[in-house]
């Protein structure tokens, strides 16, 4: 399966050059307009606090919290908070430089992960509620329950794991000079914002390609954002339903987070050796949470719509089949091939 994939992808890459094309520019606006604007200087701050020793502080005074509610040691408190206010993948990046400096033992940063990665309360007011829906009280509200139901996620699953984990030692030296640090985290940052700009760029020219067979297929827009947020996101309103439905939508989107964002965290944490089993499991509740959450808010609270109006519909792009039928037609070509060999 894994060179079924591997070819398929080759081959439609190499048929649709000019899809590709257009999917690593839309990649690269992505990363430039939205993306590392806004998460740029939290790879730099998280860096800081790790390496400066604030987050020693930090961790002295959530230490309680983490500890009976999410079976965490304090020094995961970086990761938490900068998690869930940096957006994605500020709290995997924490965890990572926590990791490095050996302040967080492999099993508590694969716990924390399951929640402390989430959208930011500006990406959810200005792309979600302002770009989506039109309205910066819409994203708020968005954000709140995204948060929400992120910590709701740490502790259902911190309750279902009760096994010991064994800890780091977090003895260590005093942290560095601010100097050393500064650098320090700025070159951590910009590789941290190269890895988030690559899988960006990669899964837009994957959309691309897909697209045309995802806009055809009930809940394909869906299918969309479960692939990558932003553009699953924008493309919300095409959908012909009512404005609490498309926030109930929205919410799941923003807890799963899409599979580029995923394989971001992954990426960041890969070298610490950390498996991630259960990741994918977590993001989804963390989704099916705040969209119970969405929907039952409304429910209980109709008045609440009346500040959610959903923007006008943006038109839907032109459909190019080329890139999609491409890439299905290798995936059968070599499947049909792989078959024929196993016969003879």
């Amino acid at each position: 399966m894994k060179l079924l994939l591997s070819l398929a992808l080759f081959f439609a890459f190499l048929i649709c050059p000019a899809a590709c094309a257009e999917g690593v520019r839309d990649g690269l606006t992505l990363a430039a307009r939205d993306a590392l604007p806004a998460l740029f200087p939290f790879f730099v701050a998280s860096g800081l606090l790790v390496r400066t020793g604030a987050a020693d502080r930090l961790a002295r005074l959530a230490a309680r919290p983490l500890a009976r509610l999410y079976h965490l040691p304090p020094a995961a408190a970086p990761a938490v908070l900068l998690g869930l206010t940096g957006g994605y993948p500020v709290g995997a990046a924490t965890l990572s430089g926590l990791l490095a400096q050996k302040l967080l033992s492999p099993a508590d940063a694969a716990r924390a992960c399951t929640f402390c990665n989430c959208a930011s309360p500006g990406f959810c007011i200005a792309l979600v509620g302002l770009r989506v829906f039109g309205s910066a009280r819409t994203g708020a509200l968005l954000y709140a329950i995204h948060a929400l139901a992120a910590l709701l996620t740490g502790l259902l699953l911190a309750r279902a794991d009760t096994e010991p984990q064994a800890r780091a030692d977090t003895s260590r030296p005093t942290g560095e000079g601010f100097s050393a640090a500064f650098c320090g985290a700025v070159q951590q940052a910009a590789s941290t914002a190269l890895t988030v700009t690559a899988f960006l760029t990669i899964f837009s020219v994957l959309l691309t390609l897909l697209r045309p067979v995802l806009y055809t297929l009930p809940g394909g827009m869906l299918l969309c954002g479960g692939i990558e947020l932003t553009n699953g996101l924008l493309a919300l309103p095409l959908l012909p339903l009512p404005t609490g439905a498309l926030l109930t939508l929205a919410s799941f989107l923003l807890g799963f987070g899409g599979l580029a964002v995923q394989f971001q965290v992954r990426a960041l944490l890969a070298p610490h050796g950390l498996a991630l089993r259960g990741f994918v499991l977590a993001k989804l509740l963390h989704g099916a949470l705040a969209a119970a959450m969405t929907a039952a808010l409304f429910r209980l609270s109709p008045a609440v719509l009346s500040a959610c109006a959903p923007c006008a519909a943006p038109a839907a792009p032109a459909a190019d089949w080329t890139g999609a039928a491409a890439l299905l037609l290798a995936l059968f070509a070599i499947g049909g091939r792989k078959k024929v060999k196993t016969a003879v």
